[in-house]
């Protein structure tokens, strides 16, 4: 992703914010004008209220005037006495102090006002709140639903898009990124997007309206004294401005840093087997932290950045209004103002200062969401170099006329390596090509140029006659059928997988393919049979199972052009034959091009092109290349093809097997017709034990999953009242605060001083109602008086300022502080617990406390994948991040509700009580928003999971992809997963609108009813003015705090719903526990002698836990110190599961696994896995250098210990001729640079250099040409000298010499023996050594005389 980076800073043009809405449609326009218009009417309803509310406080002066003139004159007792009075109290010039505060010139008159007048312009004005109300109601409604809507149907398109981007790139740029990188930015990318353009445009809109109306209202009450409130502002958009660069650019940074840890956790749990064997949890969590450190630092700079600003922000403007005071007691006292218009101006600068500040809070989230959209559009615009659309699609199908015209080829991360040095070769319709050479010579790259996956440097590619780049990309791919090296496989039953490009395909089609592949038996053994599911990347099959779906699946499309690239070097012998006839059943009338490393499944090509470092050395018919007596004839030579004494041994067998044929039955003849008449009409036995013996590949081997069930294996977890655990929602009321407090714990300061500012900010309002109410009584006054007032209540406002910005600052910059060390610790407590988890926790879905049930799934019912446990961990700790801040801004409210209602109880208990009544209203509407809110996250999380697993999934195996056409399957596939959910989440953003509207709404009906009982009780005498005026200041401060609650409430339960899903993740105890430092070790080596022993065995894979895949029943295997075990059988008869019982990846459900007469349960597992070397058959190696990954094997090496290991397995002279030698990234798991040989060949070294004194071999040379094989086999053989050593082959040469062979049929041991003992029992290991159609000679000879 690192070339992604630089060019989004050095090319791509930066996303305008109105980029952002690029593609919406109209509906979503129009829903983002009613959105906006809502956000313009909300914002006006500030201003209106404060203008209604000055001309209230006119006449509720009016009326204390009249009602203190009856009090103080019993004598009026009504209307006409009352103006009589106040007439000629004017006339005489004794208003009584009255209207002192007015100044000489006001007019008097307007002072006066009887019960009637009061009551007929009260319930005008009362009117107006009621209408502003509605409005508040609406335009908060529209803002909330149509922006939330909106943003969700954009971001869902942009994920869509960028998804169906990606998965029609050329396979280079797939090289230069990482799959998980890829599928978190999807994710966490969008999120950003989301935030930019949905409810938080609306409050910023809402901000800037009521900022921009309060000011006009400010200057057209009073410029002078409003003009010179503004010299804040400069001030405050310096500090906003600031922030926001400083924020953009933290942010970016943490999304580049948590998209390359996405891509680290993926990887890691796609081969967490490699790192379990060789202990490397640790070295795994060490990258992953140190990747991680960075975001910890951003956040707290982030933290201090934000606390700094919004406490500059609130303590300037409270701060300011000392200017209110200090200037405006002189404007009255110079007759230029009255008090009415001063408060006008006070409260439209303070209120539109307020809301200027949300502007700035909100504002950054827009920088960062076209931060966001400059790669992910980046990525949708860019036009792949290979395009899919265009060029020439012929009306008929190919005739598969194959030219290749000096062809020169550059691997674009490897410029200066010329990988094909003039190729040229042509095959005519219907014949076989074979490619066979060393690994790494080119090879494979011929296939890769076939299927368009590159495109050449130079030089011309036919296909009938036309350029291969002429013509449509889909159209070419479908007419060819690619079997490859690593068969992969989707997460989907095995049917779909089968007919996966065939979508109308029958169940009849897909079984008769599966017959011709060899596979329609052993998947008939299945629990499910055809609707069995294979696994993330098909990894619940062993290789051989897998690779012949994958040859059923190449079939099912009857292609013209077959690209077969060691098509069955996963096979055993027996299945290798029958698979091999079928092919060459399938391959008639068709174009085959074959790459082999076994050089008898080719003999009978065409053509045979032998290759070497890019160059054709040779080429010709199989008896001509013999005949030349050069490189070819070496190979052959080294693979000795068939001695007479074993094709006289296959006569007498095949005699054997026509005399059984007699007594044969029907249904035997059946399943073999298709064999018939496909190798020169020579039975391989049609009797039913030996087509049995033949055709059984046994039960499943479930080895090397990341997920996937069959139904009937999903149990749900019961018998448990904690919702942990089952991958429910929760709600606050599950929260466990205890567990919360003693993670913070460590963070004590930051959280103390964040409590210390929310304890002083909450205090803060109350007491801003308190102060202002009271210093409004210096309006009153006449003189010096007003003067000496103005200045001390504006010196008392310099000091509110400055203990705002300290409150802030530990408020706002403690909590999140706190609350980034909190989501880094999660984040490594989640990836420590998760990377220390036994191998069957990947195997199924549960994220508990290691009790569940086998085969139990998770949220949402979906299986568990290294897609969805890394979207858990890219967006679960995020979420908890906003916990801490949430819980301080609830203290902040409880305090400034509890600091109000003190204050308006002092000062008015009556009312206060009765506006009491309107509580349970205010809170209705947050409820109702944080309802909606909660399920909103649930169906967000399962889209998460739902399409990251998806994405994961179609871009670790994008060759694959491209090759099947399968784009347009996994685009459809990603966009149900998308949009299933989304008609739910609108109809809570509608719900959640209404809960935003009413909050809005209702608080002016508590003003309503606030203004009216204040009158009431004035008008009686009960209350005075100055009381009532407080009491409202109060609960108006207090219906705000309570109004957004909403907000804070649904965020709260969002963050803690986060935090117990990763009390899930770290809480869950691992079966098989790597970290345990108890067991037994032996630390002098001496005292370790590997003795090896598997007793009674009966194991089922946690996954699929009713079908038993080993049952040894009494039988024992034991293999003495340093002895070599060779297990052989057909693919999926278990051999591959016994092994990993030894590392303890799994233990057995029965029996016992013993080493030197211990069970390997006594020992410590750390220890005992330092005594294993491990080579599984499919090479797993991660997307770091070369050198890296051989140290995985003994982390401590040195260079030259490296050097060593990779020449012993015949890799050294490769690294050496890449420009960046060892320091050569291997490349991620679908978009490896390097053959498969080369990486086989790395992993070899990797544990040849751990010296270990077990050696593992699954089937370790499967991928290795036959001069390498041999090597690296010399290699492998010396390497077990004095080791305990068991190994798993199908080319049975190389185990003849093995102290023990174990024959394995459907998961028992049905012969053992050495070599000579097993061939002269003549049973079932003797038939696969027939079958094997391949020499059982001197290995050892051959490998010398190739060294020499």
């Amino acid at each position: 992703m690192g070339n992604i980076k630089k060019k989004e800073e050095n090319d791509v043009p930066k996303v305008s914010y109105i980029g952002l809405f690029r593609y919406s449609n109209i509906i979503e326009k129009i829903m983002v004008a009613l959105g906006i218009l809502g956000a313009i009417g909300q914002g006006v309803t500030m201003p209106i209220m404060i203008q209604v509310m000055g001309d209230l406080i006119n006449i509720f002066i009016s009326l204390v005037i009249t009602v203190g003139i009856k009090k103080n004159n019993p004598e009026i007792q009504n209307d006409e006495q009352l103006k009589e009075f106040f007439t000629n109290a004017i006339n005489n010039n004794s208003t009584g102090g009255y209207g002192a505060q007015y100044g000489s010139d006001y007019d008097y008159n307007s002072l006066l006002i009887t019960s009637e007048e009061f009551w007929n312009k009260f319930h005008k004005y009362m009117l107006y709140f009621g209408l502003v109300a509605l409005l508040s109601f609406v335009g908060s409604f529209c803002m909330d639903a149509f922006l939330s809507i909106s943003a969700l149907r954009q971001v869902t398109r942009i994920r869509s898009l960028t998804f169906k981007s990606i998965v029609r790139q050329e396979i280079p740029w797939h090289e230069k990124t990482s799959p998980g990188e890829l599928a978190s930015r999807i994710i966490s990318d969008t999120i950003i997007i989301e935030d930019g353009i949905g409810f938080k445009l609306g409050t910023v809109l809402q901000s800037f309206v009521t900022f921009i109306s309060c000011f006009i209202l400010a200057f057209i009450s009073g410029w002078k004294l409003a003009l010179s409130m503004s010299v804040i502002f400069p001030i405050l958009m310096i500090a906003v401005a600031t922030m926001a660069i400083i924020l953009s650019k933290c942010t970016k940074k943490s999304q580049d840093a948590y998209a390359k840890l996405g891509g680290i956790a993926q990887e890691a749990f796609s081969q967490i087997r490699t790192i379990v064997s060789f202990g490397t949890e640790q070295k795994e969590i060490d990258r992953y932290i140190s990747n991680l450190k960075p975001t910890r630092t951003l956040g707290i700079i982030k933290g201090h950045t934000v606390g700094a600003t919004l406490g500059v922000l609130f303590g300037v403007i409270y701060a300011s209004f000392c200017i209110a005071f200090i200037y405006g007691t002189h404007l009255i006292k110079d007759k230029e103002m009255i008090y009415g218009d001063v408060l006008n101006v006070f409260m439209g600068v303070m209120m539109g200062a307020l809301m200027l500040t949300g502007v700035g809070v909100n504002f950054s989230a827009f920088s960062e969401a076209t931060g966001a959209a400059t790669i992910l559009f980046d990525i949708i615009d860019r036009e792949p170099q290979v395009k899919l659309e265009g060029g020439l699609i012929p009306e008929k199908p190919t005739e598969g006329t194959i030219e290749f015209q000096d062809v020169h080829f550059n691997y674009p991360s490897r410029p200066d390596v010329e990988v094909l040095k003039g190729i040229s070769f042509k095959c005519l319709p219907g014949q076989t090509v074979a490619l066979v050479g060393a690994s790494g010579s080119g090879k494979s790259t011929i296939v890769q140029l076939m299927e368009r996956f590159y495109n050449k440097k130079s030089g011309n590619i036919l296909i009938d006659g036309k350029n291969i780049e002429d013509y449509n990309v889909l159209w070419l791919r479908s007419q060819i059928g690619l079997v490859s090296q690593e068969p992969t496989l989707f997460d989907s039953t095995i049917a779909k997988n089968i007919s996966i490009n065939s979508p109308n395909a029958t169940q009849e089609q897909i079984e008769e393919a599966a017959k011709l592949a060899n596979a329609h038996e052993f998947i008939k053994k299945l629990s499910d049979g055809y609707e069995t599911s294979t696994g993330e990347r098909g990894l619940q099959l062993s290789g051989g199972q897998k690779q012949r779906i994958c040859i059923a699946r190449a079939l099912m499309n009857n292609p013209k052009i077959l690209l077969l690239d060691e098509a069955t070097s996963a096979l055993d012998n027996k299945s290798e034959k029958i698979v091999q006839a079928a092919l060459e059943s399938a391959a008639s009338g068709r174009t085959t091009l074959v790459i082999a490393h076994r050089l008898s499944t080719v003999k009978n090509a065409d053509l045979i092109i032998v290759m070497d470092k890019g160059v054709i050395i040779e080429s010709g018919k199989h008896e001509e290349l013999m005949n030349l007596g050069q490189y070819y004839y070496n190979l052959v030579k080294n693979q000795e093809i068939k001695v007479k004494e074993e094709e006289e041994k296959e006569k007498e067998q095949e005699q054997n097997s026509d005399n059984e044929n007699n007594d044969s039955s029907l249904p035997g003849q059946q399943q073999t017709q298709f064999i018939e008449g496909v190798i020169n009409n020579r039975r391989e036995s049609t009797s039913n034990n030996n087509i049995n013996r033949i055709l059984s590949t046994t039960s499943l081997n479930h080895r090397f999953t990341t997920g996937g069930f069959s139904d009937a294996s999903s149990i749900m977890i019961n018998g448990s009242t904690n919702n942990i655990g089952k991958g429910f929602t929760f709600n606050l009321r599950d929260m466990p605060w205890r567990r919360y407090a003693k993670f913070n714990k460590p963070y004590w300061l930051p959280n103390t001083l964040g409590f210390i500012g929310a304890l002083f900010n909450g205090v803060m309002q109350p007491a801003f109602a308190f102060i202002f109410s009271s210093a409004l009584n210096t309006f009153t006054k006449s003189g010096d008086k007003l003067i000496e007032g103005g200045r001390f209540w504006g010196i008392m406002f310099i000091f509110l300022g400055l203990c705002n910005f300290i409150s802030f600052y530990f408020y706002i910059g403690g909590f999140i502080i706190a609350a980034e060390y909190l989501s880094y610790d999660l984040r490594k407590q989640m990836y420590n617990n998760m990377i220390r988890q036994e191998v069957g926790y990947f195997d199924t879905n549960k994220i508990g406390d290691g009790s569940e049930e086998a085969g139990s799934q998770g949220p949402h019912g979906s299986p568990n994948s290294t897609g969805t446990l890394t979207a858990k961990l890219a967006t679960e700790a995020g979420l908890v991040n906003g916990l801490n801040t949430n819980i301080g801004q609830v203290f902040q409210q409880v305090v400034t509700v509890v600091g109000g209602f003190i204050i308006a109880f002092c000062n008015g208990w009556k009312l206060t009580l009765i506006l009491l009544c309107a509580v349970p209203f205010l809170f209705l509407g947050s409820i109702l928003k944080a309802k909606s809110t909660q399920t909103r996250t649930r169906e967000n999380r399962a889209i998460f999971e739902g399409s990251s697993k998806i994405a994961c999934e179609a871009i670790v195996n994008i060759k694959t992809v491209y090759a099947l056409n399968l784009s347009e399957y996994f685009i459809k596939l990603y966009d149900s997963k998308l949009i299933e959910p989304k008609k739910r989440i609108e109809r809570r953003s509608y719900i959640s609108g209404i809960g935003t509207g009413f909050s809005n709404a209702i608080s002016f009906f508590a003003y309503i009813l606030g203004y009216w009982v204040g009158a009431k009780f004035i008008e009686n005498g009960s209350m005075d003015f100055d009381s009532m005026f407080k009491v409202l200041m109060a609960i108006i401060l207090c219906s705000m705090a309570v109004g957004s609650t909403g907000d804070i409430i649904s965020e709260t339960q969002k963050s803690g719903e986060a935090f117990m899903h990763v009390l899930e993740i770290i809480d869950r105890k691992p079966k098989i526990d790597a970290s345990d430092p108890k067991g037994i070790k032996r630390e002098n080596g001496e005292d370790f002698n590997a003795n090896l022993e598997f007793s009674e065995i009966r194991f089922r894979y946690p996954s699929r836990p009713k079908i038993t895949v080993l049952r040894m029943g009494d039988k024992k295997i034991t293999v003495p110190a340093g002895k070599i075990c060779a297990f052989v059988g057909g693919s999926g008869s278990g051999k591959s599961t016994i092994l990993g019982l030894l590392p303890r990846w799994y233990d057995p459900n029965h029996g016992s696994v013993k080493v030197d007469n211990l069970e390997n349960k006594e020992y410590n597992i750390q220890w005992l896995r330092k005594q294993i070397g491990i080579v599984n058959q499919e090479p797993c190696l991660f997307n770091i250098s070369i050198k890296e990954n051989i140290k995985y094997g003994k982390l401590e090496a040195t260079d030259e210990e490296i050097y060593e290991a990779c020449k012993k397995a015949n890799i050294h002279d490769f690294i050496m001729s890449l420009p960046e030698k060892y320091d050569t990234c291997v490349g991620g798991l679908g978009t490896s640079q390097m053959s498969g040989g080369q990486k086989q060949r790395i992993a070899i070294a990797r544990a040849i250099i751990r010296n270990p004194k077990i050696l593992l071999l699954d089937e370790a040379t499967s991928a290795l040409d036959a001069e390498s094989e041999l090597i690296v086999q010399k290699a492998l053989e010396d390497a077990s000298q004095g080791r305990t050593t068991i190994t798993i082959a199908h080319r049975l040469s190389t185990i003849k010499d093995a102290d023990l062979i174990c024959v394995f049929k459907d998961g028992r041991i049905i012969e053992m023996g050495n070599h000579m003992e097993l061939m002269e029992k003549k049973g079932e290991y003797y038939n696969m050594v027939i079958a094997g159609d391949s020499s059982i000679s001197k290995g050892n000879d051959i490998a010398k005389n190739s060294e020499d």
